[in-house]
């Protein structure tokens, strides 16, 4: 009689680091496919096409601003965040159109600089600032930071995937407040992602993290910051919760996930959450997030 032989069981788990060595192969085949033209310059441009240069932490004046006069944004007032997926996907103009109906500043990631975007600033009267990435087939595609008043100030940052190399955009503006003397920074970020460590991501961060350093009054960070593994959110939310942030919860959470992470974050500070909604759709590989803020306190401005 042979002996009963028990071979103990082997379970496999893939981590996500693993999961992305595995991948890299194909991704970097993909993007050798692709190839876009990376922009030679920092380049921001608004609706009157003029051109902001500087690299963040350095906020910019926006010089339309000579002609264009703000009564500041509400409070309260409501942000739209969603990586909008290169418009690739049936309904996106529709879903974007009935998300932002309300919104006051929308902040997107993955967009291509189109005709039907531009309609849909100008009919719902948008500013738009978009930080150029990279040009493919004649489409221009980085972030672009939406608001119903104008800008007051703009910066922007271009850092490369270490592997793909291709190119990921942020960008930082500030807005008056009605009936307020202090200033809304807001910070819309496409996170670099594929990496083997957290440290580019937090290069990339490393210039917010300084502008925020000289800014008193409220600030929202916004944006797809590809924080899939514990790695990298913690190099993103660590130094934000050191300094005083907050993040945006929500009761039912439809955002996007990789390995049970989300991808997409709002954080803030100096403000309140009235309302926070994750909205399902199949319009994008992501799904937005509308945030209704308020401000803490107000610092009125005096009557002349």
């Amino acid at each position: 009689m042979k002996p009963h032989i028990t071979f103990p069981k082997i379970r496999l788990r893939v981590r996500p680091y693993l999961a992305l060595f595995i991948l890299l192969p194909v991704i970097f085949i993909v993007a050798l496919r692709f190839f876009p033209e990376p922009a030679k310059n920092l380049t921001v441009f608004d609706n009157n096409q003029q051109l902001y240069l500087q690299r963040c932490p350095n906020l910019s004046p926006v010089t339309y601003l000579a002609k264009e006069k703000t009564t500041g944004l509400p409070s309260p007032f409501t942000l739209l965040n969603w990586n909008i997926y290169k418009q690739r996907k049936p309904q996106w103009q529709e879903k974007l159109q009935e998300w932002a109906k309300d919104a006051d500043l929308l902040t997107l990631q993955e967009v291509k600089y189109s005709p039907e975007l531009t309609y849909f600033s100008e009919t719902n009267n948008f500013y738009y600032l978009q930080n150029y990435a990279f040009k493919y087939r004649d489409y221009i595609y980085g972030v672009n930071t939406l608001s119903k008043q104008p800008a007051l100030a703009v910066c922007g940052t271009r850092d490369s995937e270490p592997w793909i190399r291709v190119p990921k955009t942020a960008l930082a503006s500030s807005y008056a407040l009605a009936n307020s003397t202090d200033l809304l920074l807001l910070i819309n970020l496409h996170g670099i992602n594929f990496t083997f460590t957290a440290e580019p991501l937090s290069k990339q961060l490393q210039p917010y993290l300084e502008l925020i350093k000289t800014h008193s009054g409220p600030i929202i960070f916004s944006g797809d910051f590809n924080s899939w593994s514990g790695q990298r959110l913690a190099a993103i939310e660590a130094p934000l919760l050191k300094s005083g942030f907050n993040e945006v919860l929500f009761a039912k959470d439809q955002r996007m996930t990789i390995f049970n992470r989300p991808l997409d974050h709002i954080y803030f500070r100096g403000l309140k959450v009235i309302k926070a909604e994750s909205i399902a759709t199949t319009a994008s590989d992501h799904t937005p997030q509308r945030v209704t803020f308020a401000l803490n306190k107000v610092t009125k401005k005096e009557n002349n």
